[in-house]
């Protein structure tokens, strides 16, 4: 049995070798022996730098781990002759298992591929992870301390002899890779080492980056996959079809071999009421995957949120009634999150990895965690759906009255995305607002300097040219050459626009400042009209006399609200329709109405009679960024604006009424008292 690597022993080179050849004719005989080996050295130098630049180049031409390592098995098996080239890879640092993802295979040779490969019963795995270099083994099946699993493996892989190192990567090691001769018992020779720690070095960076790309590109398509599975999931208020696709988007999610919902019932008995399983494992709804181990105990655990890991099920010091169960379900590992409505265990959603025990990341445990949450709102919007179809079908004189509840719940469910919504990309754009703003102060505040130092510049050149003759003839040729005298003028202009894009990009995070958050002063009450009055005051430059005002004030009480966000209302509200008045030809009128049409509500009108807006896009207008005006005309927060004032900050309503060619009407309607100071 050999352990280490062997002594060498060289082939010689063939007789019409072109490298022996050339230079053979300068040798004497006494020389040629000693010549030669030095050739031999330099070819097998030559070879072994052409693997590794071919394997270099490899690596540099992709990301993808599985097109790397393989590319890197077949070069070293061309090169090599041996009978199956593999390289095992560690998914992460708390796997105790490597699972192969590359392979060459030269003959009718069984295949290694995604074969899971345990480090606790395989003694060379134990060998190379505990020390660095590599390790050569002449008689395979003869290296102590193998264990039973692995020596199943290996006359399954038919290994005799195998040259195997360590893939490390800033002193951890993240891979093997392994040669096997199958045919016959092979020594392996310090060349083949050297060539093959070098392959290992360039590869331990290339699986490194191959993983950050893979996670990175995972969790993307992890995050892609869990929005379109809560959109669809918010997309239907029948429970079924929520179930249903809350476990497969699950499954998906995670890559594992079973996900089920199960749903309690009395005295914390249940079932499984949903599941997607892939096979060959078998399907546990109803009574087969119903739980009689399962205790108050437990509830009252899952109920204050729970999340119960399982790694694996015969080593997790589970009590023998839920372990049997599991087994009986084919489940070596698990995971369980609670699916709560309130204070109420609804049930649980359940991962079942099947094939293994698995490490659950993270990440998993946190995805499957808030995927609970949004189907734990989704069942409750689906039982207050199904509550008032009942009650509709009990109660048909009632049926106006059920139909107005179930249009507001489903306005309420779109307002509660929409403020999702509003609220997410308001955070994001107030960091953006503020790194602007503070680049654009550092421009904005030297612009008035640059300016006066142009002035005191060009001065100085006129005291100059009129002081000394010399000086006036330098400046003349100056001039001649680099048009100073156009320089001199044309520089306040270029300071001039720049004031101008500095200003407007100051108008754009105001804009964004203002979206972003609600002023912070408190509410009081407010005389409205005095607020439009103001706001048409300062849009009087843009009021031409081809513009009229309308005004049909009602009878108005002082009405809570924050007045600077109401007037930043009516400011875009009214600054739109003179732009739809404008777009139309130039001419028109806007019709300013107010009223109390409920003892607790006011409603504000601004008609005009301009472009209008198309159907299609009616939907979309309060959108944040979303705007028909040309690049450098709108930053399209204006009416998000005022939906995220009225709506979130006020508790009111604003909607639009708009017809193409007759003009738009934007409705707003406040509560007289404002309860969300």
């Amino acid at each position: 049995m050999s352990l280490n690597i062997q002594a060498i022993s060289w082939p010689k080179p063939c007789a019409n070798s072109p490298i022996l050849s050339e230079y053979s004719k300068n040798f004497t005989e006494s020389e040629s022996e000693e010549k030669m080996q030095t050739l031999q050295e330099l070819q097998k130098q030559i070879q072994l730098s052409k693997c590794l630049n071919e394997i270099n180049n490899q690596i540099r031409s992709t990301l993808e781990l599985e097109d790397i390592l393989n590319s890197a098995c077949r070069l070293l098996g061309d090169t090599l002759k041996c009978s199956r080239v593999s390289i095992l890879v560690r998914e992460s640092e708390d796997e105790d298992s490597f699972i192969t993802k590359g392979e060459y295979n030269s003959g009718e040779y069984p295949s290694q591929l995604n074969i899971k490969v345990p480090v606790a019963d395989n003694p060379h795995l134990k060998r190379l992870i505990e020390q660095p270099g590599v390790l050569a083994v002449t008689r395979f099946l003869e290296f102590p301390g193998m264990g039973e699993n692995t020596r199943k493996l290996a006359e399954f892989l038919n290994i005799k002899s195998m040259l195997a190192c360590g893939i490390r990567y800033q002193g951890k090691i993240n891979g093997i890779i392994g040669l096997h001769q199958c045919d016959h018992e092979r020594e392996w020779t310090e060349w083949e080492a050297q060539l093959l720690e070098g392959v290992s070095s360039q590869l331990a960076l290339a699986i490194n980056q191959a993983q950050l790309y893979r996670n990175i590109r995972q969790q993307a398509e992890r995050e892609s996959l869990l929005r379109l599975v809560i959109e669809q999931i918010r997309s239907t208020l029948d429970l079924d079809t929520i179930l249903q696709t809350a476990v497969q988007g699950a499954r998906k999610l995670l890559d594992t071999d079973r996900v089920v919902i199960y749903q309690f019932k009395e005295n914390w008995l249940g079932t499984v009421v949903v599941e997607d399983v892939i096979s060959p494992w078998q399907s546990v709804l109803g009574d087969m995957g119903a739980d009689d181990c399962f205790s108050g105990e437990y509830a009252h655990l899952y109920q204050r949120g729970r999340v119960r890991v399982i790694n694996d099920v015969e080593n997790s010091g589970l009590d023998p009634c839920h372990a049997n169960f599991l087994k009986k379900l084919q489940v070596k590992a698990n995971l369980i999150v609670p699916i709560a409505i309130g204070e109420k265990l609804w049930g649980l959603l359940i991962a079942h990895e099947c094939r293994s025990t698995r490490n659950w990341q993270p990440a998993e445990i946190r995805l499957l965690g808030h995927l609970g949450s949004q189907i734990a709102i989704a069942i409750s919007q689906a039982e207050l759906y199904a509550q008032v179809q009942d009650a509709a079908a009990k109660f048909q004189a009632q049926a106006t009255q059920l139909q107005i509840a179930l249009e507001e719940l489903r306005l309420a469910q779109m307002q509660l995305i929409q403020n999702e919504k509003m609220s997410s990309l308001g955070q994001m754009v107030a960091g953006i607002a503020h790194e602007i703003n503070n680049a654009n102060n550092f421009i904005h505040a030297n612009l008035f300097h640059a300016r006066e130092y142009a002035q005191t510049l060009s001065k100085a050149i006129d005291i100059c040219a009129a002081a000394c003759p010399q000086a006036a003839e330098a400046l003349a040729t100056l001039n001649a050459e680099v048009e100073l005298d156009y320089i001199r003028e044309d520089f306040p202009k270029m300071i001039e626009s720049m004031q101008q894009g500095s200003e407007r990009i100051r108008n754009i995070v105001l804009s964004l400042r203002n979206f972003s958050r609600l002023d912070e002063s408190e509410s009081k009450p407010v005389d409205l009209h005095e607020g439009i009055e103001s706001t048409l005051a300062m849009l009087k430059h843009r009021l031409k006399a081809s513009i009229k005002i309308r005004k049909e004030y009602g009878d108005l009480p002082l009405v809570e609200c924050r007045a600077r966000q109401i007037n930043q209302v009516f400011f875009n509200l009214l600054d739109n329709a003179i732009d739809a008045i404008e777009e139309s030809g130039g001419s028109g009128e806007i019709v300013i109405s107010t009223a109390q049409k409920q003892p607790d509500w006011v409603t504000i009108s601004i008609r005009d009679n301009g472009t209008g807006i198309p159907v299609e896009i009616q939907e979309r207008i309060f959108d944040p960024f979303f705007t028909t005006k040309p690049v450098g005309q709108g930053t399209g927060l204006g009416l998000s604006i005022c939906y995220q004032t009225i709506v979130q900050g006020h508790q009111g309503r604003i909607r639009c009424i708009s017809s193409v060619g007759k003009g738009s009407e934007f409705i707003v309607e406040l509560p007289v008292r404002n309860n969300n100071k």
